[in-house]
């Protein structure tokens, strides 16, 4: 039979380590959520119709889904910058469409930013916060040859946000995203759409080549990550109109 003294110090000892195991399982708790990381993307894109000439650009439109998974939205910080690398079966023709001024649309909500420039308008689609729990829409706005304005109207009490885009050869760049850590954009399905700019062009205008159509996206977030998503797309080809 165990004295008094031995056992208050057994239950001390057991105290000391019930109390490093709570410690140890507290710091592994802290570190998961510190490091709560995007941890990959797909991508979806589509271009219709999806046959054509295998060297005459004509009108198109293009189905785009970006998707990212996050570990945890809680402390999980913003995409900064998200790349397209276009492929040369595709471009954009921005031609007679006008141009959106920035000052226009940004700040506003989507029924007011629309009214602005109800003539820009190229496109659009919905976006998703943390996984789907808010969502949210998308406008496309051209804002010259070589900008597109995405304004969106994200949450319920609609939080207004444009992300600008830059066209350089056959690279677009979406930039000035905030960073928002605990609601992050985890979504975008996006079209463009099949609109006249010209008498015989279109703002987004496709080939069908023999090779597949291939786009990557690159996204830079503010912690650090940085991820890559490909998707390609085979079209059929057909023959030349033959001129009367």
């Amino acid at each position: 039979m165990l004295s008094k003294g031995k056992r208050s110090g057994g239950r001390r000892r057991k105290g000391l380590l019930a109390g490093a195991l709570v410690g140890v399982i507290g710091a592994l708790t802290m570190t998961s959520v510190a490091l709560a990381v995007p941890v990959s993307q797909s991508l979806f894109v589509q271009v219709l119709p999806t046959k054509g000439d295998k060297k005459v650009f004509r009108g198109a439109s293009q189905h785009t889904i970006i998707s990212t998974v996050y570990d945890n939205f809680a402390t999980s910080q913003s995409p900064r910058q998200t790349v397209f690398t276009i492929p040369s079966a595709v471009k954009f023709v921005n031609g007679n469409i006008p141009a959106c001024p920035l000052s226009a649309i940004q700040g506003k909500f989507t029924a007011a930013a629309q009214q602005a420039c109800p003539q820009s308008i190229t496109g659009g689609g919905t976006v998703e916060v943390n996984g789907g729990s808010i969502g949210g829409t998308v406008t496309f706005f051209s804002g010259g040859p070589k900008t597109i304005y995405v304004q969106t109207d994200i949450g319920p009490s609609a939080t207004s946000l444009t992300i600008i885009g830059t066209l350089a050869g056959k690279t677009l760049t979406f930039s000035n995203i905030p960073n928002t850590p605990g609601l992050v954009l985890t979504k975008f399905d996006t079209t463009f759409n099949k609109r006249k700019s010209g008498k015989k062009t279109f703002y987004f205008m496709a080939r069908c080549p023999k090779k597949v159509n291939s786009t990557t996206e690159t996204t830079t977030f503010y912690s650090g990550e940085v991820l890559s998503a490909t998707a390609g797309q085979r079209c059929k080809q057909t023959k030349p109109k033959k001129k009367k």
